[in-house]
């Protein structure tokens, strides 16, 4: 384990010794006028995982409400709560379009009455065996071999390690935007979205979403960039918005519907293998405070496309 899984791993412990995530989950459920919302980035969810994702949804369904794209919708261009519980939201989300995500992901959270966002890479959907390991590893999962290898290891089921890689297909997305989930555009080719082109944007963009409306016969209405936080520039924030309703970015916080613009959508990264310690301490809200300077600075950078409401 190296210094920074260590020095994480001491202070989620810590954290969780000193029960400061139930004080935080306590004080945002007695606040009777919070319309806030966790949006929750996840990516992979293998059968392997499936208990521990079930055991964290059983978890959330204690402490918050979870709600389907419709009502996040409505709550921010209403800036009102739309869910009838007094109890703050969680809206889920998954990337990349994995095929773990139908298989797994999807029947879980119907199981509680909600409904996610699938964000998915149209050049990645419908590939095949050694087509789609070499499109994962080459653009979606681009950490060195290393890494890598150590991950694969940990993550690999009874299915093999093309569980981790394997795409979804065409008809897959289609039945899931049957079946009431939201199908999001995460770029034609899982492309960083900084210094392109106008015609780079345009064919990351707009061909992305037009694939996925193809594939769905619906409007794509959700948009999520790829990799870091700061991957994305006013233009390419520009193009985004002509084509989207919402923008959502892999930047951590929680959402206030009273205050957020839904062209900038906070997320969190909270993964289906994640122990206890781990997803409580980040749907407690307490990583927010880790993250206040990188959503200021954001705000900074994207403001000579459009004035973001500031905190």
């Amino acid at each position: 384990m190296g210094a920074r899984s260590l020095a994480r791993s001491l202070v989620l412990n810590t954290v969780a010794g000193l029960r400061l995530n139930e004080v935080a989950l306590a004080a945002r459920a007695n606040d009777a006028t919070s319309l806030r919302i966790v949006v929750v980035e996840m990516h992979e969810t293998l059968a392997a995982n499936a208990d521990q994702l079930r055991g964290q949804l059983d978890w959330v369904a204690q402490h918050f409400t979870l709600i389907t794209p419709e009502l996040f919708a409505t709550a921010l261009e209403t800036k009102s709560r739309t869910w009838a519980e007094s109890k703050p939201a969680v809206l889920f989300t998954f990337d990349d379009g994995r095929e773990s995500n139908y298989r797994i992901a999807a029947p879980l959270l119907e199981w509680y009455g909600a409904r996610g966002i699938f964000f998915v890479v149209p050049e990645f959907i419908g590939l095949e065996r050694s087509a789609a390991k070499d499109f994962y590893y080459s653009r979606i999962d681009i950490r060195s071999e290393s890494v890598r290898r150590v991950e694969i290891a940990a993550k690999r089921d009874a299915s093999g390690e093309d569980s981790i890689w394997r795409p979804m297909s065409p008809g897959q997305l289609a039945d899931l935007s049957r079946r009431g989930h939201w199908i999001g555009n995460h770029t034609l080719s899982h492309a960083g979205l900084g210094k392109l082109s106008a015609e780079e944007l345009a064919r990351e963009i707009n061909d992305g979403a037009g694939q996925i409306g193809i594939w769905t016969g619906k409007p794509v209405e959700a948009f999520a960039w790829a990799y870091s936080w700061d991957a994305i520039d006013g233009a390419a924030w520009e193009a985004i918005r002509r084509v989207h309703r919402f923008c959502f970015s892999p930047c951590p916080g929680t959402v206030d519907p009273g205050r957020d613009s839904p062209s900038l959508i906070w997320r969190k990264e909270i993964e289906s293998y994640y122990a206890p310690a781990e997803y409580r301490f980040m749907y407690s809200g307490l990583v927010d405070l880790v993250w206040a300077g990188k959503r200021r600075r954001l705000r900074k950078m994207l403001a000579e496309s459009e004035r973001v409401p500031s905190k």
